[in-house]
């Protein structure tokens, strides 16, 4: 892990063939009731967008696959209709949406987002082979509007910059837990054996890395996660709604449906959670959890 990123690394970069960049924005009220990912992927010569909101019940999705445009400034990552600013690195990332969106019945409604992402700690660093992964947490504020319902306010989130190499290949699954302004483990198994990286603010506000954490399966559902090594105790993990599942294919091909198509490796589900930490404070947070299903 290395501390220090440097303002041009939250642009965009050139990419050469084979290499992908990712931008990722996930937000959750704290009892799970709204709950949205806002993503942009872009390959050398191809450009996914990704919108996912779950409201009032309904979880409503846009997808759209094509060609970015070249003439797009580095301080943007946006495709025709999401656009990603980023208007102070590592601090600031305006987010807004204006489009159509389909629901489960596959029915279409209008979508309004005006969003922006301020950091509330310092992006980190993670190294994964010939991929690079900036972490940070934030908070999500403004007004989402479906239809004729429009919430305004302000969420816990945080963000994934990565660029490079994606080593779909390598990954069997992987499981992510990150409550903003205390924790983010990730595990990864390979055949290898499994690898893992994060960090958690420790009683003192001192964040420490973490180096494979554990997550043990409990009943019903309830993930235990430690780093005894690190000095991080026990945190009880469980979902507060139905995560959202995506499908993963090769690198720049995934997306958000119910069951796997041709081309599919990992089934990934992802959502809001409460995490009880081992002084017994509780927070709202966010899980993934991949599994590889070929």
């Amino acid at each position: 892990m290395e501390a220090t990123l440097s303002p041009e690394e939250d642009f965009r970069h050139s990419l050469r063939p084979g290499e992908h960049e990712a931008f990722y924005f996930t937000f959750t009220a704290p009892d799970g009731g709204t709950f949205g990912i806002l993503r942009t992927l872009f390959g050398k010569d191809s450009l996914l967008e990704m919108v996912v909101l779950r409201i009032g019940g309904r979880t409503l999705i846009h997808q759209f696959s094509g060609v970015p445009d070249h003439d797009l400034p580095p301080t943007e990552a946006s495709g025709p209709t999401l656009r990603l600013l980023c208007e102070k690195p590592w601090e600031h990332w305006r987010c807004s949406f204006r489009g159509s969106v389909r629901d489960a019945q596959e029915q279409m409604v209008p979508l309004i987002l005006e969003l922006e992402f301020l950091a509330i700690a310092r992006p980190e660093r993670y190294i994964f082979g010939p991929y690079t992964q900036a972490q940070q947490d934030g908070r999500m504020r403004g007004r989402v509007g479906v239809a004729t319902r429009e919430v305004g306010g302000e969420w816990i989130a945080y963000r994934d910059h990565s660029w490079g190499v994606r080593p779909m290949g390598v990954a069997q699954g992987w499981t992510l837990v990150c409550v903003p302004g205390h924790l983010y483990a990730v595990v990864v198994e390979t055949k290898e054996g499994p690898r893992g990286f994060g960090r958690w603010v420790s009683p003192d506000g001192k964040s420490v890395g973490l180096d494979v954490p554990t997550v043990l399966e409990g009943e019903a559902g309830l993930l235990t996660v430690e780093a005894p090594r690190a000095g991080m105790g026990k945190w009880q993990v469980r979902r507060l709604s139905p995560p959202l599942t995506a499908y993963l294919g090769p690198a720049g091909h995934e997306a958000f449906r119910d069951s796997p198509e041709p081309g599919d490796l990992l089934r990934d589900e992802m959502g809001p959670i409460l995490a009880v930490a081992s002084d017994g404070n509780s927070y709202p947070g966010f899980m993934e959890r991949a599994r590889r299903i070929r």
